[in-house]
């Protein structure tokens, strides 16, 4: 299977940056992994040792604006943005060689308090801005064309609900591995605006559709037969909504339109306040970080049906308050049954850690790697590459 996911409001803020081609690696035989602090509203870089999936500080942290809330990696893999939820902001970085980064003057504007960030293939940054539930306006997408770590901003912001009596509370945005359709998670009113992505960036909304109680995160997971799936973190209601996406004609979809169906089984139960999700490299397995239960819950994804199985050890403990949940794909074989040891690791706001995780990518189940990673204070966010 193949992966496109969506880096998400205190969920997998990556979209496209975890799984297009890096021009920009760390030293080899190391990944990166990046995290946001909103304490010291810092970010501060990691080399991953792929063989182990241990984490080791990489640089001195680089400052950011205030409350950030969500990081993106650009598709090329040679810039890194923040989403400053506090000042309204974008701060962006250039992604070096040797996983560090550089700061680039001055910050970028964005919506009214932007949470959530998502990156396509053709090089356009879409950014969440949730505004407020009593400012039906302040709710909108923001748009950007990325050139290195610069951003230009592109026919936004647009209306996630015009003409709404309240605020639909964007919390997440997730757009389809061909670029074509960007679907927004609304917290406030529970529900996921579907968008059409024309070859520019812009944005035609199209429908609304039902969601769980208080959506908070998002994914789309490709399967090995093409069939797209959206995945949505319901924090109210412990749940994850699952969704089939009309991509291609077929017995179900008449149009290759971008419709929504609702996966048999779905919503499907998760631990208490799940606020981010994330998938394994080859899109067979999801992880969600459950933040009032310091665990992450396990599934495993259907192939062609998208229906979500728990998996036997359902869930694996974390740190205290989990509210980030990353996935990196490691580099050693696993002799045994020829799988790939894959990671996961999740940001910890209440313990100011980072938890460490590896996995068998034909079996999905997470494994404790060492203690917890200390971090700044109340880390929000994190992206691998």
């Amino acid at each position: 299977m193949r992966l496109f996911l969506a880096l998400l409001a205190a969920a997998s803020v990556l979209n496209f940056g975890a799984c297009s081609t890096s021009k920009s690696t760390p030293p080899s035989g190391n990944g990166a992994l990046f995290v946001a602090t909103q304490g010291d509203s810092s970010v501060a870089g990691f080399l991953i040792d792929l063989s182990t999936g241990k984490i080791s500080t990489n640089g001195k942290s680089v400052g950011t604006g205030s409350v950030p809330a969500a990081i993106a990696i650009s598709s090329s893999g040679d810039a890194l943005f923040v989403a400053n939820s506090g000042s309204n902001d974008i701060s962006a970085y250039t992604l070096n060689s040797d996983g560090t980064l550089t700061a680039a003057s001055g910050t970028t504007p964005a919506g009214q308090n932007p949470v959530s960030m998502a990156v396509d293939s053709a090089g356009h940054l879409f950014v969440a801005n949730q505004g407020t539930q009593s400012d039906p306006a302040s709710a909108t997408i923001s748009i950007f064309s990325v050139s290195g770590a610069s951003l230009t901003e592109v026919g936004s912001p647009v209306p996630v609900a015009p003409g709404a009596l309240t605020g639909p509370g964007p919390a997440a945005v997730a757009v389809t591995s061909d670029g074509k359709f960007l679907y927004v998670a609304n917290k406030f009113d529970s529900t996921v605006t579907q968008f059409s992505v024309n070859s520019d960036g812009t944005l035609t909304r199209i429908t609304s559709y039902v969601a769980g109680t208080t959506p908070s995160a998002a994914i789309i997971v490709v399967t090995s037969d093409e069939s797209n799936f959206l995945y949505i973190a319901d924090s109210g209601s412990n749940n994850v909504s699952a969704y089939a996406i009309c991509t291609q004609v077929s017995a179900t979809c008449g149009a290759a339109n971008g419709t929504l169906t609702e996966v048999t089984g779905s919503p499907f139960s998760a631990g208490l306040k799940p606020v981010s999700i994330a998938a394994s490299p080859e899109g067979e397995f999801v992880y969600v970080a459950d933040e009032s239960s310091n665990q992450v819950s396990q599934y495993e994804v259907g192939a062609g049906s998208g229906a979500l199985t728990a998996l036997a050890q359902a869930t694996i403990s974390t740190g205290l308050n989990p509210v980030w949940v990353a996935v990196r794909a490691g580099s050693t074989t696993i002799t045994d049954t020829g799988g790939t040891r894959d990671f996961v690791y999740t940001a910890n706001q209440g313990a100011n850690s980072i938890s460490v995780f590896s996995f068998d990518s034909t079996v999905g189940t997470l494994s404790v790697v060492g203690q917890p990673v200390t971090t700044g204070g109340q880390p929000a966010t994190l992206a691998a590459r």
